[in-house]
C-alpha cells in the first residue's frame, strides 16, 4: 500500500512503515550510520557524532524528487520508531534503472524485516517509476546483505569491482547484483 505525503510516498508492509525521514528520526538514524559494524561495507565510513548524523538526516528528508534518489526511514508500524533506511539512487529513468541501499539497526536484524522493506521498495520501483532493472553494489564479505537480495531474486552478475569504492584511503571491491522487475 502506498501514500503520498509531501512528495515522498509512505510505504506500508504488514509491519513496517517506510515513510519521509523527519528529524525525530536522529537516533535512530545514529544507531545505523554511527555503527561501525554495520557501515563496514558502505561507501563511507560510520558518522562520528551526532552532528555528523543530523547532516544526513536533513539530507536524506529533502529526498523527495523521485528522479535521481529518493531515501525513506524504516520505521517500526506500531510505534513509528526509526530502526533502518531504504533507498534508491542512480536513477536513470530512460533506460529504466537504478541501484538501491538499505540498512538496519544491530537490534532490529534477524526478524526478515529488511526483506520485507527491500520488497516493498522493490513493488513501489516497480508499479510505480516503472523500472526494468535495479541493482544492489555489496560487498562480497557481507554474507546478510548477499542472502537477503537473492531471497529476493536479484542475480549475482559480476564483480569484484576491482576499487569502485573509496572510503578514506582504502579502496573496496564489491558485487553486483541484480533483478529485471518487468
Amino acid at each position: 500500500m502506498t501514500h503520498q505525503l509531501n512528495g515522498c510516498p509512505t510505504l506500508l508492509t504488514p509491519r513496517l512503515r517506510l515513510r519521509q525521514f523527519e528529524s525525530r528520526d536522529e537516533k535512530g538514524l545514529h544507531a545505523c550510520l554511527g555503527n561501525e559494524k554495520l557501515t563496514q561495507y558502505w561507501d563511507f565510513s560510520a558518522c562520528e557524532t551526532i552532528e555528523e548524523t543530523r547532516r544526513w538526516l536533513r539530507v536524506l528528508a529533502k529526498t523527495t524528487s523521485p528522479y535521481e534518489t529518493m531515501a525513506w526511514a524504516v520505521a517500526d508500524r506500531t510505534t513509528d520508531q526509526c530502526i533502518g533506511m531504504v533507498n534508491y539512487h542512480h536513477r536513470e529513468a530512460r533506460n529504466h534503472r537504478l541501484e538501491i541501499g538499505y540498512i538496519l539497526r544491530t537490534e532490529w536484524q534477524g526478524r526478515g524485516l529488511m526483506g520485507e522493506a527491500v520488497q516493498a521498495l522493490v513493488n513501489h520501483c516497480s508499479e510505480n517509476l516503472k523500472i526494468h532493472r535495479i541493482s544492489a553494489i555489496i560487498h562480497p564479505d557481507n554474507a546478510a546483505s548477499i542472502k537477503l537480495v537473492e531471497r529476493l531474486g536479484f542475480e549475482y552478475e559480476g564483480g569484484p569491482m576491482r576499487d569502485y569504492w573509496r572510503v578514506g584511503t582504502t579502496y573496496m571491491s564489491p558485487m553486483l547484483y541484480s533483478l529485471i522487475v518487468s
